[in-house]
């Protein structure tokens, strides 16, 4: 089975206190165009791959999901399925259909939607700490963070970050995981 070991997006991550490169659980970040690194192999996509980064471990946080934007979303489960992937839920994600695979600790979220090639659209972490707490201290830092409410997922809250180059959303902690 295939998991996903690194993750690039533009976005600069030391706006949240964090190195140039963290490490945020089993998934290292780094700053450009959208790219990805998977061990041991990728799923057969557009996206772009990389090398794993050397990257600083940050702790009290880890990828919760990757959203990954596709035009077809069958194509796409076949293609999870040659590297070892099955989907865990089918359901509708903003009207949009959607599936969600696991890949290692992160999830990856696949929603179809009109592009003309599978993209990365962004991701979410979870935290340790409060959401209260972390919204505080980014907006004393001069990001723009949405209100708190509930997720999807029960029992969960999250937050999206503003004005990014990329979506990007903190999850309150998954007591399942």
């Amino acid at each position: 089975m295939s998991t996903l070991t690194a993750l690039q997006l533009p976005v600069d991550w030391t706006m949240f206190g964090w190195p140039e490169a963290p490490r945020l659980g089993e998934v290292a970040l780094t700053t450009g165009d959208p790219k990805w690194a998977w061990d041991p192999v990728a799923p057969a996509f557009e996206v772009h791959a990389m090398d794993e980064p050397h990257a600083t471990e940050v702790p009290d946080f880890v990828i919760d999901h990757v959203v990954l934007l596709v035009p077809d979303l069958d194509v796409s489960i076949a293609r999870f399925d040659r590297i070892g992937l099955s989907p865990r839920l089918k359901m509708q994600v903003a009207g949009r259909p959607a599936v969600f695979f696991r890949a290692g600790r992160p999830v990856i979220e696949v929603i179809e939607s009109p592009v003309r090639q599978a993209s990365i659209y962004g991701m979410a972490v979870a935290a340790a700490e409060s959401l209260e707490s972390l919204a505080l201290e980014w907006k004393s830092r001069g990001l723009s963070i949405g209100d708190i409410k509930d997720a999807i997922q029960p029992g969960r809250r999250i937050m999206t970050i503003h004005d990014l180059d990329a979506g990007f959303a903190v999850m309150s902690a998954d007591a399942r995981a």
